[in-house]
């Protein structure tokens, strides 16, 4: 199973909700590709988190989703690293 991961708001996540348990099968995910991300992603980022016992590595995240993690104080549930 592939998941586009290059946009992520409202309306992809609500089509990737169907493929949780397969995507939350791995900790990590990379977002090179990603160019939009809203609310709703972080939303999913969060419950893949939660799903990974409170931690996800994000790899390559945008500094707009860095900005979103800081804002809304996620840190804890996030490693960011870039490849």
């Amino acid at each position: 199973m592939s998941t586009d991961f290059k946009i992520m708001t409202h309306v992809e996540v609500a089509q990737m909700w169907e493929s949780r348990a397969k995507i939350f099968e791995k900790n990590e995910v990379d977002l090179s590709d990603n160019v939009e991300i809203d609310s709703s992603g972080v939303a999913f980022l969060v419950q893949w988190a939660k799903n990974n016992h409170n931690q996800l590595t994000i790899y390559n995240a945008s500094n707009n989703l860095k900005s979103l993690i800081k804002t809304f104080r996620l840190e804890p549930l996030f490693v960011l690293k870039d490849k």
